[in-house]
């Protein structure tokens, strides 16, 4: 599958009644054997390429984000179809195409490997994508299973959809490599309340932690 970038150059030399109405720089698919349709209808390549028209309608005016989303759709096109699995196929073939998906972007290949938000972004732009394709009647399935949570921030209370394809991330205080002096004083004053001192003595029934840094060590 090719990527091209639009350019109305010369257009008025075309076989067209009317300038394309497409901006300049926007990303076009195109089959290998150039057809943008068949016997069936729109190839899938068509489809997305319609999808992309419509990115800067839909808050995303940024040409590098059509580039962006344009590679994001050809990489999982390309890989559903080793495994003859078509863009608009049933619900089953697209999960099991997403969790082969997965395992190949997260332990194949090393140069195949993505990092947690560069898949998180993945999933985001192709999520998108079918939620358009089947709000339009392009598709009657997508790959992605949501999950409905409830969140609490002071005495709001909000629900919301997760994609449970989405890789969690480690939070913030689990990247935590030094312990501020302040901190340090106040950590190790908790431990001795709680029945530890700083070798991990503790009493019998609290046993079984690691051991715990020497004031003003690295940890």
């Amino acid at each position: 599958m090719e990527l091209i970038f639009f350019s109305s150059g010369g257009w008025d030399s075309w076989d067209v009644q009317r300038r394309p109405i497409i901006p300049d720089g926007m990303p076009v698919l195109v089959d290998d054997d150039l057809a943008f349709e068949d016997a069936s209808g729109l190839r899938p390549a068509t489809v997305v390429n319609r999808w992309l028209r419509e990115l800067p309608s839909n808050g995303c005016p940024a040409p590098s984000s059509w580039e962006s989303y344009a590679r994001v759709l050809r990489s999982w096109m390309e890989f559903i179809v080793d495994f003859d699995v078509n863009l608009f196929d049933e619900r089953r073939p697209l999960k099991d195409a997403l969790s082969a998906y997965a395992a190949h972007r997260a332990c194949g290949p090393v140069e195949a490997r993505f990092e947690v938000p560069t898949w998180d972004r993945h999933v985001s732009v192709l999520s998108s994508f079918y939620r358009w394709a089947v709000a339009q009647g392009h598709a009657q399935a997508e790959p992605f299973t949501y999950a409905q949570v409830r969140t609490l921030y002071g005495d709001q209370v909000r629900d919301r959809q997760i994609n449970l394809a989405v890789r969690r991330r480690p939070k913030a205080h689990v990247t935590i490599k030094y312990l501020e002096r302040d901190f340090e004083a106040l950590f190790l004053k908790a431990l001795a309340v709680a029945g530890r001192d700083v070798g991990d003595v503790g009493d019998a029934g609290r046993r079984g932690g690691h051991r715990l840094p020497r004031p003003g060590a690295r940890t």
